[in-house]
């Protein structure tokens, strides 16, 4: 009996992967005990551990088992990594009134390090792997209205798509597909471009509910997988309210996601701009929040999950009244977002980690040197 009931205590050790070592005790209950256990280590696939305890435990004439469980495992928190070392914007010394000049600019400094196009709009996207600049222009310098293509480390800019006035546009996150703001029909749409063989998508947004539907100020954004679209949307002007949508690529699907109205402390122009971390699967926005006489008071980052519609209050990012641009561009790791603030007098570059701790990079003071298409679509810069 005592024999079975040691035999059981045993298997159920090796079966835990628990450490087994020996206290002193009769010989001959440690007898049968090695006996045991030798049986065990060639019968069970656990037999490593219990041959380790033979060798750990069977010291003393006598014994009898007990279990020291594991201590659980130390884990060390990988290091952070620094934000890119670099991104794409809009900065002045473009050839001509209407235009600027299209350049990567050190994260650290603020230097330009090299010039890659005119234009007369700030609206163009990164690649994820960096490899490529799109951008939409109307300038004189180039040979017709369009959206181009520039390589990052500089070099000749080549069309990939026809369009009639400069529109705001992003890259997917595999850099194969590129969207940009189009109309179908009368409806605002986005159009979908497969890079590779040409084919185009329309997704036009679909009928009102309380009012007409069009994009809010360029703001939308690619999913990290490439598979969908998020899109604040404006309702008519006396509904006052405004709509967080996504959009399947594939196949044109419309859903809504979210409304920031007033239950919400939202309103009318209350949705500044938008981004889709990777990693976190929420959808970050700056919401525009008001105090007393309707003045402006702070910009603040929020979470929404597509999946619930729940919210996560994030960080303030500005606490003035400011002009955010309409996108919110995380770099690949999702950690480090960049935006552009435009006020009065300026208009600025800024970096944050995690949506806390906003870093000025760049800023250009408003004037005669800056052509005002260029500041009027500022929208910070592109990692």
């Amino acid at each position: 009996m005592r024999d079975d009931l040691l035999k059981e205590q045993l298997m159920d050790y090796a079966r835990s992967g628990a450490e087994v070592a020996f206290q002193p005790g009769p010989a001959d209950i440690h007898r049968r005990a090695r006996r045991h256990v030798q049986r065990l280590a060639a019968l069970t696939a656990a037999g490593v551990l219990v041959a380790g305890a033979i060798g750990l435990g069977l010291r003393h004439a006598g014994s009898v088992p007990v279990v020291n469980h594991p201590r659980p495992p130390v884990t060390v928190a990988p290091p952070v990594a620094a934000p890119p070392d670099s991104f794409v914007t809009v900065v002045a010394g473009g050839a001509g009134a209407d235009s600027g000049d299209l350049a990567v600019v050190s994260t650290a400094t603020g230097e330009t390090v090299r010039s890659l196009a005119q234009t007369n709009g700030a609206f163009f996207t990164v690649s994820r792997d960096r490899r490529w600049v799109y951008f939409s222009s109307t300038s004189s310098t180039l040979p017709s209205t369009g959206i181009y293509r520039v390589p990052y480390a500089g070099g000749a800019a080549t069309k990939v798509a026809d369009i009639t006035e400069p529109t705001q546009l992003a890259v997917s996150p595999d850099g194969s597909r590129l969207a940009w703001e189009a109309t179908s029909g009368n409806r605002p749409a986005l159009a979908v471009r497969d890079l590779a063989g040409g084919r185009e998508r329309l997704l036009p947004l679909p009928g009102p509910l309380s009012g007409p539907r069009t994009i809010s100020r360029g703001s939308w954004t690619w999913s990290p997988d490439g598979h969908q679209l998020a899109v604040l949307v404006v309702h008519g002007i006396s509904s006052g309210y405004e709509e967080l949508m996504t959009v399947e690529v594939a196949t044109g699907t419309w859903r809504h996601r979210f409304d920031f109205d007033a239950r919400h402390g939202g309103g009318p122009g209350c949705c500044e701009a938008i981004g889709w971390p990777a990693g976190s699967g929420r959808i970050a926005v700056v919401r525009a929040v008001a105090g007393a006489g309707g003045k402006v008071r702070q910009h603040r980052l929020v979470y929404v999950d597509p999946a619930t519609g729940a919210t996560t209050p994030g960080p303030v990012l500005a606490g003035r009244d400011v002009t955010f641009g309409p996108d919110l561009d995380f770099d690949a790791s999702g950690r480090y977002v960049l935006f552009g603030l435009q006020d009065d007098h300026s208009v600025s570059t800024w970096w944050s980690r995690g949506g806390g701790n906003p870093v000025l990079v760049k800023r250009i003071e408003l004037g005669d040197q800056v052509p005002a298409e260029v500041a009027g679509a500022y929208v910070g810069g592109g990692w």
